[in-house]
């Protein structure tokens, strides 16, 4: 069923305030009806959108299925009895919309991913496999290299009940646990396989973002993209490091309304056949293999105003 991250839409009090944040941090924006939308540079799939609202909310998640995939959940939807609804918000795109259990709006549609723009692999030389012989790797002769996203890669929302959430994203909607620790937190992946996880569940008093997470190139542009943002006085929210579920490098940055965005590389990819993969449960799953700093005390909060 669920196949894919096509987009995620939030509602801000103001669209220039997210246009100066999310430009800054390497997409590219173009105006659509009302809205703001921004994708990643060279990849034609909408990442980001950006709807005028009272407060700064996360609207819905779109995600990707096929033809098979679409039947077949609309048969599990209809077997668990949740409702098919016209779309809360004025969009130019089709699918279906239907909320999950804690009233979180879900778009699916008929999509595949967007190729991602070409970049060359950079050569890295460890012990005993040296391929970068006679060039230099930081050439800041060059100047001007900077984050430039290729995709967004998952997100991770809060939700009051994780084992709720978890049945209902498995058994309904068709992801896969990948990880997960307790009733905390929980790693899903596509059905079909692909990252480590697309979406995180996380406990909290109510649902709302905690962030989403886009590729880069290499490991610089995490720093370089995230040193910019910082710059341009943007708050710090927790990196640099290395986690344990999925195993990406990471380094996450607040935007402007206290929701974070994370620059990753280096994920973990489970195959559709996935008989080799098992999945680990417990606290010693939450954190990170290692970071430059701690994680803040706010970086588990909820930023997101409860209904």
């Amino acid at each position: 069923m669920i196949r894919n991250l096509q987009h995620i839409a939030l509602t801000v009090p103001d669209l220039e305030v997210g246009r100066a944040f999310y430009e800054l941090f390497g997409l590219e924006a173009r105006a659509d009806g009302d809205d703001l939308v921004f994708r990643c540079a060279g990849r034609a799939q909408d990442q980001v959108r950006l709807i005028p609202g009272a407060k700064k909310r996360l609207a819905y998640v779109s995600y990707g299925t096929n033809a098979e995939g679409m039947d077949a959940l609309l048969e599990r939807l209809q077997r668990a009895g949740v409702p098919l609804a016209d779309p809360p918000y004025h969009v130019p795109f089709g699918g279906i919309w239907f909320q999950d259990p804690h009233g979180d709006w879900i778009n699916v549609q008929v999509a595949s991913e967007a190729p991602v723009r070409t970049v060359a692999t950079p050569e890295v030389n460890t012990s005993g496999r040296y391929r970068r012989i006679g060039t230099r790797a930081c050439d800041f002769a060059t100047p001007g290299k900077r984050a430039v996203p290729l995709r967004l890669g998952h997100l991770i929302k809060f939700t009051p009940d994780v084992n709720a959430s978890v049945d209902f994203y498995t058994n309904v909607l068709g992801l896969k646990v990948s990880d997960r620790a307790a009733d905390i937190l929980a790693f899903l992946r596509g059905s079909a396989g692909g990252d480590h996880h697309l979406i995180g569940l996380a406990k909290s008093s109510h649902t709302g973002l905690h962030h989403m997470s886009f590729e880069v190139a290499d490991i610089d542009e995490i720093e370089m993209g995230a040193q910019a943002l910082l710059r341009a006085g943007y708050r710090d929210g927790f990196g640099f490091g290395r986690h344990l579920g999925g195993s990406n490098y990471f380094h996450y940055i607040r935007d402007p309304w206290d929701s974070l965005v994370e620059y990753f590389w280096d994920i973990d990819v489970i195959p559709e056949d996935d008989s080799e993969w098992v999945a680990l449960n417990g606290m010693e799953h939450l954190g990170m293999v290692w970071s430059t700093t701690p994680a803040p005390p706010d970086f588990i909060q909820n930023f997101e105003p409860a209904d």
